[in-house]
């Protein structure tokens, strides 16, 4: 699943020239380390392509793996909350 999300994010990127993208994991209960290292590869060729990535709904679980782990995604991504509030944020900022 990892390798189909790298390939339909960089080329939309590519193609429709988003500049902020926004990827909820509230849905990623369960990341073995392979698909972190994987999606940390992810977040760097989103930022090479000039992309602001912005991650949201983090569970305690997946960080908790991650801490211990020595990886981080600060980085390579901004860490918001929720999708909810990131939209809200990103709709209140461009409204200006």
């Amino acid at each position: 699943r990892i390798q189909t999300i790298e390939e339909k994010v960089l080329t939309a990127i590519s193609d429709l020239k988003i500049q902020t993208l926004i990827i909820d994991l509230s849905g990623a209960a369960n990341m073995e380390m392979h698909v972190i290292d994987h999606f940390q590869k992810v977040l760097t060729g989103i930022s090479m392509m000039g992309c602001k990535a912005i991650l949201t709904g983090l569970r305690a679980d997946l960080v908790r793996t991650m801490i211990h782990s020595g990886i981080s995604f600060e980085e390579k991504a901004e860490t918001k909350g929720t999708l909810q509030q990131t939209l809200k944020e990103y709709l209140e900022q461009n409204r200006l």
